[in-house]
């Protein structure tokens, strides 16, 4: 589903043939299928979608058929097929936006982009789990932080943004790193 966005006015995009469209568009009289293409396609300016689609073209008469259309379950329905369809066609572009993003250290967002990316492709921080026979469970969740805050100090990650992933708890978090790390040095020394 391929259309051409307007900044302002209708979408000079035809709705597409019919073999073309899902179920939900389908079931949608000629005017509500214009409707909702021009609707999905001119960033959801209901007025402009309800004047491409022939019902009246004065400002306000297209406000109220706009508001009324877009009130209805098939319309909406039908809003949403061809959103996702819109959305699933541009998926290419959001993907490049996103590596892009990955690539540039020095973009305010890209500690985000790249624990967004991290998360989605099964390394997002785990919470331990004891499971017992009994049925309780425990999480411990200070010790995944723990672990999530020393895996990202080993990669050097700006103070900045261990603010903005750990909030006001990173100091308190960082103390408890260090003193883990310095019973973890400490030897036993056995008096026998």
């Amino acid at each position: 589903m391929s259309a051409t966005r307007a900044i302002s006015g209708p979408v000079k995009a035809p709705v597409p043939e019919a073999a073309d469209l899902g179920p939900k568009m389908l079931a949608l009289p000629e005017r509500e299928r214009v409707f909702v293409w021009h609707l999905v396609c001119n960033g959801g300016n209901g007025t402009e979608a309800a004047k491409a689609a022939g019902y009246a073209d004065v400002g306000a008469a297209c406000r109220v058929r706009a508001h009324e259309l877009r009130a209805k379950p098939r319309v909406i329905d039908a809003i949403h097929e061809c959103g996702w369809r819109l959305l699933g066609s541009i998926g290419g572009s959001a993907i490049y936006a996103l590596e892009q993003l990955v690539l540039k250290p020095e973009h305010p967002d890209h500690f985000k982009a790249v624990t967004a990316v991290l998360s989605r492709i099964g390394f997002h921080e785990k919470s331990q789990v004891d499971h017992r026979h009994t049925g309780s469970i425990d999480l411990n969740h200070t010790d995944s932080a723990l672990e999530a805050l020393a895996y990202l100090k080993s990669l050097d990650v700006p103070r900045e943004k261990l603010v903005e992933q750990f909030g006001s708890g990173l100091t308190r978090y960082e103390k408890m790193l260090d003193e883990r790390e310095a019973k973890r040095g400490m030897k036993v020394i056995d008096g026998r």
